[in-house]
């Protein structure tokens, strides 16, 4: 069954029980408790959609195809919620994704790069957004790739690690973010942070540059991997000789870094 379908079922039964309570004179007027009801639901369907298992079953997708591009250029915004983003498009597929009420898709070609945008909206309301509560992208591994993610109060989980990511841009609010560096070539990450919890995972054998810049409260560095070097500043000893490396750029307020 679709989460949204239970939604509307309880809204059902509790404005049914409103009227009912009416006829029996319990209360004067039904409509004086519409508006107390209607954030009585949607706050009770907010803390249910944090615990309930995501049903991925009863989610619509779209897709474009990657055509004949070398390159792809996504653009992502969303507003509040939960947003995944990962590799395993199939193979000749530029993008692969949640399909919604509440959201925008374009592609265009401009010479051999794909031009992807995609606007999504709040996943945490039942009648915007996918029926799992998570927006779900899964992106091509076969070309390289620029993100640039415009995300609000989010949950963000960006695993790039099979990705052909050279250039990514995050700009986010009051988030939590799990981004992992992708495991090939020569990437730049530049991540702009508000309030928010900021989770950066290196994988194995990959060379990393990185540098803070704001009023992080906490800033936690694997220095093993990554020596410090200066204030706000660590780097791989074999960082400037390695093929595949990791630039990685952070602006953030009061939150928190991980780097390992």
């Amino acid at each position: 069954m679709r989460r949204v379908n239970i939604f509307w079922g309880l809204a059902l039964i509790l404005l049914g029980g409103l009227f009912f309570l009416q006829a029996r004179g319990i209360i004067e007027n039904v409509f004086d408790f519409i508006f107390p009801l209607a954030l009585i639901l949607l706050g009770g369907w907010v803390i249910f959609s944090v615990f309930a298992k995501p049903d991925l079953s009863d989610d619509d997708t779209f897709s474009f195809p990657l055509q004949s591009a070398k390159s792809v250029r996504y653009e992502f915004s969303h507003g509040a919620g939960q947003f995944q983003i990962g590799g395993g498009a199939p193979a000749g597929t530029a993008i692969v994704g949640s399909s919604a009420v509440g959201m925008n898709t374009e592609s265009r070609m401009d010479g051999d790069r794909l031009n992807v945008e995609v606007s999504a909206g709040p996943s945490v309301i039942p009648f915007i957004g996918p029926s799992s509560g998570v927006w779900r992208f899964q992106l091509t591994q076969e070309v390289p790739v620029i993100l640039e993610i415009d995300a609000g109060a989010s949950a963000l989980e960006i695993d790039l690690e099979n990705v052909l990511a050279t250039r990514v841009e995050l700009s986010t609010g009051a988030s939590s973010v799990h981004l992992t560096a992708p495991a090939r070539g020569v990437s730049l990450l530049d991540v702009e942070a508000g309030a928010a919890s900021v989770n950066i995972r290196v994988p194995s054998g990959i060379a990393a540059r990185v540098r803070f810049e704001g009023g992080m409260n906490s800033m936690n560095v694997d220095t093993n991997r990554f020596p410090k070097v200066d204030a706000g500043f660590y780097q791989s000893p074999d960082f400037d000789s390695s093929v595949n490396r990791a630039e990685i750029n952070i602006e953030g307020g009061l939150g928190s870094v991980t780097v390992k």
